[in-house]
């Protein structure tokens, strides 16, 4: 039986050049501060979106669809 291997995938940077990783653990959120810093959903800083339930209640919009 073989060990199946992970995918290797390519560095993502957002426009100000910080790479960003495809998953964050919670070691990495309590080294940042803990969850005090993140927020919750439809409240500053917006971490989680910035309805309440966001796309459980309102529908997505055709400007989401066309990419806008």
């Amino acid at each position: 039986m073989s060990i199946q291997q992970e995918p290797k995938l390519p560095k993502v940077f957002n426009e100000t050049g910080i790479e960003i990783d495809p998953v964050y653990t919670d070691a990495e959120v309590i080294a940042s501060g803990g969850y005090d810093h993140i927020g919750k959903p439809g409240e500053f800083p917006f971490t989680r979106g910035i309805h309440k339930l966001m796309y459980r209640q309102r529908p997505w919009t055709m400007r989401q669809y066309a990419g806008f």
